[in-house]
């Protein structure tokens, strides 16, 4: 028998709902919607556009600190190159998976970054808007 090597690295754990952007490459931050159903249930979007006016988008759900974090991030769900359209797509496929659980869409927050002059524009942005939805979200009963 063979010796068995018990050393181990530790791989580090990507988070796949981060969204690095690189304006260097023709990126820019698309747009982000918030869904929250009459359960509680919160989901997040985010999409950034690539150079070749495709989209990356990530969506989630999740429960938001106060402070506009997203915290406790489940049903993750990436998606890379596709077309614009995709982001309203997606949208609508939470909707109705929310429905067929039994649930019914109290809100939808959309934020769209399109026309920000640049990349820290639209991170300010993004982070007001969260911020406001989380501190929304968060003073509802659930």
């Amino acid at each position: 028998m063979g010796e068995v090597n018990t050393e181990t690295t530790a791989r580090p754990v990507v988070d796949v709902t981060t969204m690095d952007v690189d304006p260097n490459r023709g990126e820019r931050l698309y747009k982000a919607a918030i869904i929250q159903s009459n359960q509680g249930t919160t989901y997040r979007i985010l999409a950034k556009s690539l150079h070749d006016k495709r989209l990356d988008i990530v969506h989630y759900a999740c429960q938001f600190l106060p402070d506009g974090t997203p915290e406790g991030k489940y049903r993750i769900n990436r998606i890379l190159a596709v077309a614009p359209e995709r982001f309203d797509t997606e949208i609508e496929f939470i909707k109705k998976s929310l429905k067929g659980n039994g649930e019914e869409v109290q809100n939808v927050w959309l934020h769209d970054m399109t026309a920000m002059p640049d990349l820290i524009a639209q991170g300010n942005s993004l982070e007001e808007f969260t911020r406001k939805i989380a501190a929304e979200i968060n003073k509802k009963p659930a």
